[in-house]
């Protein structure tokens, strides 16, 4: 992948955001970033089996889940991706389905290492 084709952390998640909603308090972002860690793959399971037998209910309900997930932590891209899945559970408008997830899934993927990597760098 190209540099320019590549996404910024910023694009990822807004770390000014973030801290800001934890006050600046790293021992407290790196318990949610742990609980985002454990909780995250499960729910991820949930959404991939919900696209897999198209069930728009399901994908409404995991897709809801994942976005608030992400939101709590400024993680607006992949938020959005999700959501967009959420829009298609609700409207019952399953054919996108596939192509939705991996977006959101490709999105999804970045947030923790970049997560990290930056909080990391701002909570040494």
């Amino acid at each position: 992948m190209k540099e320019a084709e590549q996404a910024s952390p910023c694009q990822i998640f807004d770390r000014g955001e973030l801290l800001a909603r934890v006050e600046n308090d790293c021992e407290l972002l790196g318990d949610i970033i742990t609980i985002f860690k454990e909780d995250f793959p499960s729910h991820l399971h949930d959404l991939r089996e919900a696209v897999k037998a198209r069930d728009g209910k399901s994908v409404a309900i995991a897709a809801h889940t994942l976005k608030g997930m992400l939101s709590n932590l400024a993680a607006a891209q992949a938020a959005s991706s999700v959501a967009r899945l959420e829009q298609m559970g609700c409207q019952g408008d399953s054919q996108g389905f596939d192509e939705a997830f991996a977006a959101f899934e490709d999105d999804a993927s970045k947030v923790i290492p970049l997560l990290e990597a930056c909080m990391a760098e701002e909570c040494r």
